[in-house]
């Protein structure tokens, strides 16, 4: 039994059939570090909630390897408890 392997988050941006409220925060949070600090002081910074194993959390992070970071605390910007790929993901929103 061979399981497919997890999609890459910057292959997620172009795929049309994804929310876009996921597509439009991995497209800011995978740009270079430069470009995204310049996105940021232009007031350009996506929030992506979703569920996962039954609870809210909120994506902090979209990594390089191509996962994302979670936590459960919805109010923090920063730092992660879990790195999970897009797909155990469900419910995408902006806003909790």
């Amino acid at each position: 039994m061979s399981k497919e392997k997890p999609k890459h988050c910057d292959d997620i941006v172009y795929d049309f059939n994804a929310p876009k409220e996921l597509r439009w925060y991995l497209f800011v949070n995978r740009l270079p570090a430069v470009l995204k600090m310049l996105a940021y002081e232009r007031g350009v910074n996506p929030n992506l909630f979703a569920d996962y194993k039954g609870k809210r959390i909120r994506v902090v992070m979209a990594s390089r390897f191509g996962d994302v970071g979670i936590t459960e605390n919805l109010n923090a910007e920063r730092g992660y408890s879990a790195r999970v790929s897009v797909e155990e993901l469900t419910n995408f929103s902006d806003k909790e």
